[in-house]
């Protein structure tokens, strides 16, 4: 059902109980003259207006209907206006009324819903816990976790940490861990990044534990921050690492983690204690090979020193040397170099002139 309000183009409608109503310019002029004259007739409109009397009539009960006019109490058959502002309130009160109605039903029916939430996330989480997988929300558990599960293990730990050198809070609380696990006949393989190599902290700490027994190796990028214990649990960060971390007992998962780090483990090289410059060049080639990767597929600097676990300042120079090495003018240029010249499968020229050569 529509209403038209007093507008001469008939489509400008709006939703309303009532048939249909279509105001046209014989009702506003009726009106109008409501208005003017105060009380008026069905013959003083006719008079006024010219229009026939059926039409007429069809007319103010238009207006009747829309609360716009109303007849007098004697009944003599005199009609009023009604000020449009008094009749929208009449003719709307049904309507608002219907609407706080329905938002009343609207917000019982939101809660009815709510209530389901907890049972359904309360379910969904039991049936990851079936699955092998365990959603740890905060550090607070993770530390729990991982000390639980260090405890319980009694054949190898791996653990892969991607990010550079370590932080040394977390190498500090990592010390009675290894030790205890060490000292039960338990291995231990750790990746760390290239750039760990660069880190007084890290470097001390790779140094006491290899003389336990602890093996330690870096790659320049390409594996994945986990832990896994006796090949059985496989602890992987959440998205944002700072608000804890999942655990996985699936055997299918673990499974496909581990060969992830044994992959890794194969393409990295052993972390190098005493100063060799050999080595130091040979991971620097290595870092450099890195960022011509990244370099190509179009990466930022700040996204490179991140994933490579370098410092800004550090990535931006390997970046400077790189260029420099190959002759490019600009980044745009490097790329193009980079593959014109399959930079990324043979050793890095040390001058613009050996790569022309």
């Amino acid at each position: 059902m529509y209403v038209t309000a007093i507008h001469s183009d008939p489509a400008i409608a709006l939703r309303d109980p009532d048939p249909t109503i279509v105001l046209r310019d014989l009702e506003k002029r009726i009106y109008a003259r409501a208005c003017e004259a105060g009380l008026v007739t069905t013959g003083d409109v006719e008079a006024g207006t010219g229009a026939p009397q059926s039409e007429i009539r069809a007319a103010i009960q238009n207006l009747r209907t829309l609360h716009l006019v109303r007849e007098t109490e004697d009944g003599d058959g005199r009609f009023v206006a009604v000020s449009p502002e008094s009749a929208k309130l009449q003719r709307l009160a049904p309507l608002l009324g219907e609407l706080r109605r329905l938002q009343a039903r609207t917000e019982t029916m939101r809660t009815a819903y709510d209530g389901f939430v907890h049972v359904y996330e309360t379910a969904a989480a039991e049936r990851s816990r079936r699955a092998g997988i365990e959603v740890l929300p905060n550090r607070g558990d993770v530390r729990r976790t991982i000390n639980g599960l260090a405890a319980s293990s009694t054949t190898e730990v791996l653990t892969s940490h991607p990010g550079g050198p370590r932080p040394q809070e977390v190498l500090h609380e990592s010390v009675a861990r290894s030790r205890d696990l060490l000292e039960r006949g338990v291995a231990i393989r750790t990746l760390y990044q290239h750039s760990a190599h660069f880190d007084v902290g890290t470097t001390a700490y790779v140094e006491h534990f290899t003389a336990l027994g602890t093996q330690f190796r870096t790659l320049a990028d390409g594996f994945p921050q986990l832990m896994i214990f006796d090949r059985r649990y496989v602890l992987v960060p959440l998205r944002d690492p700072s608000e804890g971390a999942t655990l996985v007992s699936d055997p299918s998962i673990v499974d496909f983690a581990t060969a992830a780090f044994e992959r890794a483990w194969v393409a990295a090289t052993p972390f190098r204690i005493a100063y060799d410059q050999r080595k130091v060049r040979e991971t620097s080639e290595d870092v450099r090979h890195s960022i011509m990767r990244l370099l190509v597929t179009g990466e930022e600097d700040r996204r490179i020193a991140a994933r490579l676990g370098l410092s800004l300042r550090s990535c931006q120079r390997h970046v400077a040397q790189i260029m420099k090495r190959i002759g490019a003018r600009n980044r745009l240029h490097a790329g193009y170099l980079i593959s014109q010249h399959d930079l990324l499968n043979r050793p890095l020229p040390d001058s613009p002139q050996e790569l022309a050569s």
